[in-house]
């Protein structure tokens, strides 16, 4: 009895797990918009999301920055969860890119606006997310036959290009309109490989 107990228990963990990468992406909006109610300052269309975290000009910036922090450390965890249940080299290869992504998402909360490495580890944050979701993706879509993924892949692809075709023609409003853009898409392959990867968990 306690065999099949330890069995419930152990699965419910692991399901827990899986929804790691949903967790974050969950958890991140809620932090913009806890640091956006103590900020009314705040314009999205003239401002970045990590003005919320400077020190000494938002209020509470703590919430902004132990926020990433705590997202960035879920994200590490979805990416441990990738590996375990990786069933090809590429979504080995994208559980640490995914991890790699989840210590720079923290790195955003630990060097916050206005500090020097701040533009460094915010952009690669993006650069690496994008970097670990495209062989994920295809990997999913490809190799175990989730055809849902496929859209999703398609626009990992696209996302950098598209990014670089909006800025140097009409330009994007906002630095934070360009990250929305950038954690939108994040959040769209990250849910789409979710399903994918908790059937049958």
């Amino acid at each position: 009895m306690d065999g099949v107990l330890d069995m419930a228990v152990m699965g419910r963990a692991v399901r827990l797990w899986c929804l790691s990468g949903v967790a974050a992406a969950v958890l991140a909006w809620v932090v913009i918009a806890a640091a956006w109610l103590r900020n009314p300052w705040f314009d999205v269309f003239d401002d970045a999301f990590s003005d919320l975290g400077v020190p000494g000009q938002a209020r509470d910036a703590w919430i902004y920055n132990y926020g990433l922090i705590a997202t960035g450390t879920l994200t590490v965890l979805y990416g441990l969860f990738v590996y375990r249940w990786a069933e090809s080299k590429l979504e080995a290869l994208a559980s640490g890119w995914l991890m790699v992504a989840g210590v720079f998402l923290a790195l955003i909360g630990v060097y916050p606006g206005g500090t020097r490495p701040h533009v460094f580890v915010s952009t690669w944050f993006f650069v690496q997310m994008d970097l670990a979701l495209i062989p994920l993706l295809y990997s999913l879509w490809r190799g175990r036959g989730f055809r849902l993924a496929m859209p999703a892949f398609a626009a990992a692809v696209l996302a950098f290009p598209v990014f670089i075709l909006v800025e140097y023609t009409v330009g994007w409003p906002s630095v934070a309109i360009g990250e929305a853009y950038g954690i939108v898409i994040i959040d769209y392959a990250v849910l789409t490989a979710t399903v994918a990867q908790c059937r049958g968990v």
